[in-house]
């Protein structure tokens, strides 16, 4: 075997076992990372078609129905949404392609195991690359569907975690702008490259994009990312403000903002009010998110206590850790934010 045989079976492993843990391991999010397996599920079939194509010289094999150019990315495609808390009423609409594929490649691989000499004359009129641009451009559709999906995610995700670090789908929008540049550069390069080239080239990529979003899929297992569907929402601007007013009134009575692990769940749960009425009122009353709403109070009374002669003595650092903050960086990172200087010069220049 070449070298390219050993990488092609080496990552067909890594397939494998990624499949296997995406399928079968039990996490929080098990549902969403089965439409993930599934997904590495026809990679592995069509990675072993490969080593098909090498050693079975039968021209059918090129008409062979497990391609999956038309299924592949759906399970991307319902991942990213469910993982956005988007609901799609139809799923099944987005098979009909795969189906519709799978069946008319069945007829020509039947026919050709048949007849070999009709792949001659499927040759000629160009069937192969016309199936591989019909392919590129669904795989390119839906990746550009996932992208705009997941850039939905990313912005919704402040609203529902307070740590968003590593929950969002860059990984997947890097491999969807990868498939992308793959489809419509390889497309291209097919008529006008030769064919043992463009297999060689097409392979080389195929396997370094493989191996980035196995590695990526591996780290998201147990990584809880998922936006909780939208319910139909008909507050009215005088409920949101009342509901802001009833925050407010709160926040001026225990001072909840000094708790240091203050998260919007907990704060639902004191105040007694759902996630979603806090979240969405601060947010299209207050114009904030939930962290920097908090991180607002937290400022206003570390400006009072700076202020005070009592708390003169004490550092930058301590009083930021009073009103709430318990990182020296968010506190500094979040005061220039909203105040528009650093909390040293605001210190400053209150002293003067």
């Amino acid at each position: 075997m070449k070298i390219i045989d050993y990488l092609f079976l080496i990552s067909g492993l890594q397939t494998l076992v990624i499949t296997i843990i995406l399928l079968f391991y039990r996490s929080k999010k098990v549902h969403i990372n089965r439409y993930l397996g599934l997904f590495f599920v026809t990679l592995c079939v069509e990675m072993s078609m490969y080593f098909v194509f090498k050693y079975v010289r039968h021209p059918a094999v090129y008409y062979h129905p497990l391609r999956f150019n038309l299924l592949s990315m759906s399970f991307l495609f319902f991942y990213a949404v469910e993982t956005a808390g988007i609901y799609i009423k139809r799923k099944f609409y987005y098979y009909i392609p795969a189906i519709i594929e799978f069946l008319f490649l069945s007829v020509f691989f039947l026919l050709v195991l048949q007849n070999p000499e009709i792949h001659t004359t499927l040759k000629e009129t160009y069937f192969g690359k016309i199936m591989n641009i019909v392919g590129g451009i669904y795989i390119v559709t839906m990746s550009v569907m996932i992208i705009k999906i997941n850039n939905k995610h990313k912005k919704q995700l402040p609203y529902h975690y307070e740590i968003t670090k590593n929950k969002s789908l860059n990984w997947l929008t890097v491999f969807c702008i990868i498939c992308i540049l793959f489809n419509l550069s390889g497309n291209s390069l097919n008529f006008f490259i030769s064919e043992k080239s463009y297999r060689y080239l097409m392979n080389t990529i195929l396997l370094l994009s493989l191996y980035y979003v196995t590695i990526a899929s591996l780290v998201q297992v147990n990584i809880i990312n998922m936006i909780s569907p939208k319910v139909e929402e008909k507050e009215t601007k005088a409920e949101l403000e009342n509901i802001v007013k009833i925050i407010e009134e709160y926040m001026m009575e225990t001072k909840a903002y000094l708790n240091p692990s203050i998260t919007l769940k907990t704060f639902a749960k004191e105040i007694k009010l759902p996630e979603r009425l806090i979240s969405k009122a601060i947010n299209k009353i207050e114009h904030k998110n939930f962290n920097n709403y908090i991180n607002y109070y937290r400022i206003e009374e570390f400006k009072q206590l700076l202020s005070m002669d009592r708390h003169k003595k004490f550092s930058i650092s301590a009083i930021a850790n009073e009103v709430g903050f318990n990182s020296r960086a968010s506190f500094y990172k979040n005061f220039k934010d909203i105040v528009g200087v650093s909390p040293s010069s605001y210190a400053k220049n209150a002293d003067d």
